[in-house]
């Protein structure tokens, strides 16, 4: 894997954000050997300037751990094994967080019966990390209140357009283009 400037198209991971969360991320790894999970990072060149972490992935990982049960936000896997999909949507959803969630399956309607139990703000099928700007984002439970972008972002922006404020914007937006505004009555029985 190659670390460096997050523009350049061959990066595949960029540098932590700051000194603190650099600390973070070493916290959390060093408490996940502590508690006995399995730690593996591949031998690469980390640049000279900025806030760099190894990619790491534990496996031998409970739900218990700290490093599967918080947000670690760096480039760290927390492994879990799991049996049955009940017994993975289970260990997905038993942490205090829920911003996103990847499922790999070959079959489409499993992936559609998972993600439909699954509490996270977004989840990817068979990807991770690939953002429509048209879909809204955001996060369940302590990760996150309310979406952003799409139109569920727009949402907190808007007024209905039956309140007074959407009444007079939509008559000043219909006197400007110099159509009369209609109320939906009136566009219902024009329809007609």
């Amino acid at each position: 894997m190659r670390l460096g400037d997050p523009l350049d198209k061959n990066t595949d991971i960029g540098a932590i954000n700051s000194a603190d969360q650099l600390k973070r991320i070493t916290e959390l790894s060093a408490i996940g050997e502590e508690e006995g999970a399995e730690r593996w990072s591949p031998d690469c060149d980390l640049p000279e300037n900025g806030f760099w972490f190894r990619p790491t992935i534990f496996t031998n990982v409970s739900t218990s751990h700290r490093i599967a049960r918080d947000e670690v936000f760096g480039p760290v896997l927390s492994v879990l094994t799991f049996r049955t999909p009940d017994e993975a949507i289970a260990k997905a959803n038993n942490t205090p967080y829920g911003l996103s969630a990847g499922i790999w399956s070959d079959k489409g309607s499993r992936v559609l019966a998972v993600a439909d139990r699954l509490r996270a703000g977004v989840i990817w099928a068979n990807t991770f990390n690939r953002f429509d700007p048209a879909s809204p984002f955001g996060g369940f439970k302590e990760s996150g209140y309310g979406r952003e972008g799409g139109r569920h972002g727009l949402a907190a922006y808007l007024r209905p357009a039956g309140s007074a404020a959407g009444s007079a914007a939509r008559h000043t937006l219909a006197a400007e283009s110099g159509h009369a505004a209609k109320s939906p009555v009136a566009r219902k029985k024009a329809a007609k």
